[in-house]
């Protein structure tokens, strides 16, 4: 055998299988390269989502904290047209608070050799910006798509039909300028009946049945149906650069929610507890629904199914809550996401509003003065006349004389009510005049008396039952329309046996006792009474159903229903001697109170002349409005501001 053909021939078999394995690395280096292109490529997809994603949270957070203010600022100016509540310079604060109009600067762009790449910033260091990436739904800058019906061809294209919520309809004019600032107001209303809206809307066109939003903040349950209104506007934002756009549009609600709830306070409040420590009694104390406060210590939830607050919420031990077991460490790190994983939701039993997101829940203000009346000549602006109870009412009796500056029964006084044509007529009483006693011939048929409680203070005696007769005798319009009272003093005509009402009263201020009122079904629209004073509740109120449900309500025939009463006054008694007479409560309870050292016992009910809490006898079934025609003619309102995206295909 010849050695150098051996060789030879070994070389040639070599040869093909190092050229193999060469394209082999060579095809696996480049699957790798390409593979490693694509993860590079995917990864800045998915940081560049992640930017537009934490710009647009911090933006819709801003937003919901900026436009309640801005809102009531509008209302305030009578919702005259104005730079400071515009929609533009709301989207400009929210953009500035948000920190969304700073982005890196073209010089560091540059020396990073990014200039020209996709990026998740929005901004140019000005929020001259806004003006080109928020916009209404048709793309015009410094406007909003308003959810009314001078919109309803915007909303009917594919992209928004079925999406949306029911459409308000308004004036033209107003609806006009609800594209340039939030008009928020009565006058706007519900006029068609859109799915959603469970009571009839030409019975309740302004606050109807609809159901609660799906957010966290449990001040109703998801889905649940709750009386509100629920303005809304829609708008686009524009997220990237010139080269890589990502369009949203979004729905900001704010929904005007009538106070509803079985018990509801601005202020902190102790749940399960009266104030001498002794706890409520279990037999006789029952909540249903949600119990609301901005602040609450909680010794028992009582049949609750939900507790919500603004700021804090402190239990003194678990809590069954709808079938939830929830501790006082419900709003830990670690304890709220146990609790979502077990029941499946984040919306769970026990919310604050501050821990909630993208929503602002807003009771309006109250307080005392709630209960007052602005002094005559003094125009109100939209805002004072939307938030203030004692302006809201249709009748004012006032006292204008009494007995003495040391005795304030009164013996004049002046009464103003509506008259069918829209007007208000005046009537002034005056013993020994026009004002016969309880005694005199004529006294039984009128609804206003005077007496004295058992511990002598001065009172204005209220009949309600005589009410309606009275005042269609003088040439007003009935109840229905007359259906709430304000009660108060007016010493500016007789200064020197007029005394000027205490805060809270005195001893020697004039009360308001309510009597004869057992029997309310003639007040069709509800009764409303209002006061800086004392009030005593001197027998039964409001004790006899109704014969049928309201036509329109959204109730099943043969509910139990109750015309709707509510009560606000500086002090609250039940009974007008020191006798301790039972005490039962059915409906809801709350409190003007707004801050203060102490907390409001909702059932620290007194009674008599004593001013005593009797415990022992105070029994309360608590449950939230069922329908709006459960709504009295004055109540307090909140605000709920919710932010959502339209969902698209």
């Amino acid at each position: 055998m010849n050695p150098r053909a051996v060789t030879h021939n070994s070389g040639y078999v070599s040869l093909p299988i190092v050229t193999g394995l060469a394209i082999m690395f060579t095809v696996s280096l480049t699957m790798l390269f390409k593979n490693t292109l694509m993860n590079r490529d995917q990864a800045s997809k998915t940081q560049l989502r992640v930017d537009y994603r934490q710009r647009e949270e911090a933006f819709l957070r801003a937003l919901v904290a900026t436009f309640p203010s801005k809102a009531m600022e509008c209302m305030k100016a009578n919702q005259a047209e104005g730079t400071a509540y515009a929609w533009n310079t709301i989207f400009a604060e929210a953009v500035t608070l948000s920190a969304s109009s700073q982005r890196l600067s073209p010089d560091i762009l540059q020396s990073l050799n990014l200039d020209g790449k996709l990026s998740g910033d929005v901004g140019d260091h000005g929020s001259a910006e806004v003006q080109s990436w928020i916009t209404s739904l048709k793309g015009e800058p410094g406007r909003v798509t308003p959810g009314t019906t001078a919109y309803a061809d915007i909303f009917a294209l594919p992209a928004f039909a079925g999406k949306v919520p029911p459409l308000l309809d308004a004036d033209a004019t107003m609806q006009t300028a609800d594209a340039l600032r939030p008009i928020v107001t009565p006058l706007k209303h519900y006029n068609t009946q859109a799915p959603g809206l469970l009571a009839d809307v030409s019975v309740h066109p302004v606050y109807n049945l609809i159901p609660y939003p799906n957010i966290r903040f449990g001040y109703a349950a998801p889905g649940e149906p709750f009386v509100a209104k629920r303005n809304w506007w829609a708008f686009t934002v524009n997220y990237g650069s010139s080269n890589s756009t990502v369009a949203r549009h979004y729905v900001l609600s704010l929904y005007e929610i009538p106070s509803q709830m079985p018990i509801e306070a601005a202020t902190f409040a102790a749940i399960g507890t009266h104030q001498d420590g002794t706890a409520w009694n279990v037999d006789t104390v029952n909540i249903e629904g949600s119990v609301y406060a901005a602040r609450m210590s909680v010794s028992g939830s009582y049949g609750a199914a939900r507790l919500s607050g603004r700021s804090g919420i402190k239990m003194t031990a678990d809590l069954d809550l709808g079938g939830v077991s929830v501790g006082s460490d419900f709003d830990a790190l670690g304890e709220r996401e146990r609790l979502q994983a077990e029941q499946g939701t984040d919306v769970l039993p026990v919310a604050l509003s501050a821990n909630s997101g993208r929503l602002t829940f807003l009771p309006l203000p109250t307080g005392s003065g709630y209960l007052h009346r602005s002094p005559l000549g003094r125009t109100l602006n939209a805002f004072e006349e939307y938030t203030s109870g004692g302006e809201r009412c249709r009748i004012t009796v006032e006292a204008t004389a009494m007995v003495s500056y040391e005795d304030q029964t009164p013996t004049t006084i002046r009464v103003c009510f509506a008259n069918p044509a829209g007007g208000t007529n005046e009537v002034i009483l005056q013993r020994g005049n026009n004002w016969p006693t309880i005694f005199e011939p004529g006294g039984t048929g009128v609804p206003f008396q005077t007496e004295l409680t058992n511990n002598n203070r001065s009172c204005l005696t209220f009949h309600p039952s005589l009410l309606d007769a009275w005042l269609q005798a003088q040439g007003a319009a009935s109840v229905a329309t007359n259906n709430s009272l304000h009660f108060g003093v007016d010493p500016s005509l007789n200064p020197i046996e007029v005394r000027v009402v205490s805060d809270p009263p005195a001893m020697e201020d004039m009360c308001v006792i309510i009597r004869q009122g057992k029997d309310l079904t003639n007040y069709t629209a509800g009764l409303s009474i209002i006061a800086p004073l004392r009030i005593y509740v001197g027998d039964d109120l409001n004790a006899i159903p109704a014969v049928s449900v309201p036509a329109g309500s959204g109730l099943a025939d043969g509910t139990e229903f109750y015309p709707p009463l509510s009560i606000f006054a500086a002090e609250l008694r039940v009974g007008t001697t020191g006798f301790n007479r039972p005490i039962e409560h059915h409906g809801q309870l709350g409190s003007l109170v707004t801050s203060g050292a102490t907390a409001w016992q909702p059932l620290d009910m007194k009674s008599g002349s004593d001013d005593a809490v009797h415990s022992d006898s105070i029994s309360a079934d608590l449950k939230p409005l069922r329908s709006p025609a459960e709504l009295p003619p004055v109540h307090p309102m909140n605000w709920l501001v919710v932010i959502e995206e339209i969902p698209q295909d």
